[in-house]
């Protein structure tokens, strides 16, 4: 309970945006997914918040899009807008299934690097200590001895 409240104060309070339900319908890589909206049936392209999961092209980029999709592919989650949009006009959220958000299952997972360059809330912190524990037991991308952020993958490939 305290969490999601923290959660939403961390995330809503500046914003006019409020949470809802919907069905993933799919997941296009580990970070991106559309979900259909309860209410109006609605389908929404949602870039889950904080973190970045490696792209399809990239090693491990497949396996976090399989993770996603084996836990949320055809599962009712909550939708936590942000109030922001991707570059792609994707609304950008966090995901909360089972009590538990994305985020912090691909971080568990290592399938996910918290994004420091948007991540500055108080739950980045909580992502990043998963983070850092999947990196210590070697799981997900972590296995690589020296992973390369999508991020920068993404720049090295625009050259």
């Amino acid at each position: 309970f305290w969490f999601r409240a923290v959660l939403l104060l961390a995330l809503l309070a500046p914003c006019d945006t409020f949470a809802w339900t919907g069905e993933v319908v799919s997941v296009h890589d580990g970070d991106s997914l559309k979900v259909q909206r309860v209410d109006d049936g609605h389908v929404v392209s949602v870039r889950i918040f904080g973190v970045d999961c490696p792209e399809l092209a990239q090693p491990y980029g497949d396996d976090a899009r399989l993770y996603t999709a084996r836990l949320l592919a055809g599962q009712s989650v909550e939708v936590l807008p942000s109030g922001q949009r991707s570059s792609f006009g994707r609304e950008v959220a966090v995901i909360e299934y089972n009590e538990r958000t994305l985020q912090e299952l691909l971080s568990e997972a290592g399938f996910a690097w918290v994004d420091g360059r948007f991540c500055k809330s108080e739950v980045c912190d909580a992502w990043r200590k998963l983070q850092n524990i999947a990196r210590s037991d070697k799981r997900g991308l972590w296995a690589d001895p020296s992973p390369i952020p999508p991020w920068v993958w993404r720049h090295q490939m625009r050259k």
